[in-house]
């Protein structure tokens, strides 16, 4: 009988023992992973910059590139209600493994003084609006009902993403 309780009592201890090695579930959830770091600052970069038109801006793989924003005429049977029709050409370049999807309603264009901007439905092309697969390109334009002004802000904010990224360009029209 004594030999069975020294034999509990190592088994017991090296159970214990080797308990107290192995790290713990809170431990290893701990720990970065390898690029996190540079990722974050390249995020705070993208959320913190404001970009000018002709930039190239890189979200997770996905390019876009505002390529140019200028007035151009309004139908002649919609005008629009703030004066002008601001119209800029947009490219989305996916180079991610993941389709995307970019529509129109992912961007919010405000004036100076941070009103918001509607779109200008008077045209008979649609804004840029697409499903893009890996490695696909996507070009179209956005088209707003402004007032007159030197510069706008506009935002993209991607609808299906886990992050709160967005990206900001200073649009100034030619």
């Amino acid at each position: 009988m004594k030999k069975f309780f020294k034999w509990f009592a190592i088994i017991l201890i090296g159970l214990i023992v080797i308990g107290m090695l192995l790290p713990s579930d809170e431990e290893s959830n701990t720990g970065s992973k390898v690029g996190e770091a540079d990722a974050t600052e390249a995020e705070a970069d993208v959320n913190d910059t404001i970009f000018k038109v002709g930039d190239v801006v890189d979200l997770n793989g996905v390019l876009l590139t505002v390529k140019d924003a200028t007035y151009i005429p309004a139908s002649e049977y919609s005008q629009p209600e703030n004066g002008k029709v601001l119209q800029m050409n947009v490219e989305v370049v996916n180079n991610t493994e993941d389709s995307t999807f970019v529509d129109s309603s992912n961007f919010n264009l405000y004036d100076a003084d941070g009103n918001a901007l509607d779109f200008y439905y008077g045209l008979d092309g649609l804004d840029i609006s697409g499903d893009l697969n890996k490695g696909k390109k996507l070009q179209g334009t956005l088209t707003f009902d402004v007032p007159e002004g030197s510069n706008y802000e506009m935002i993209f904010e991607p609808t299906f993403s886990w992050t709160d990224e967005s990206i900001t360009w200073d649009i100034q029209p030619n």
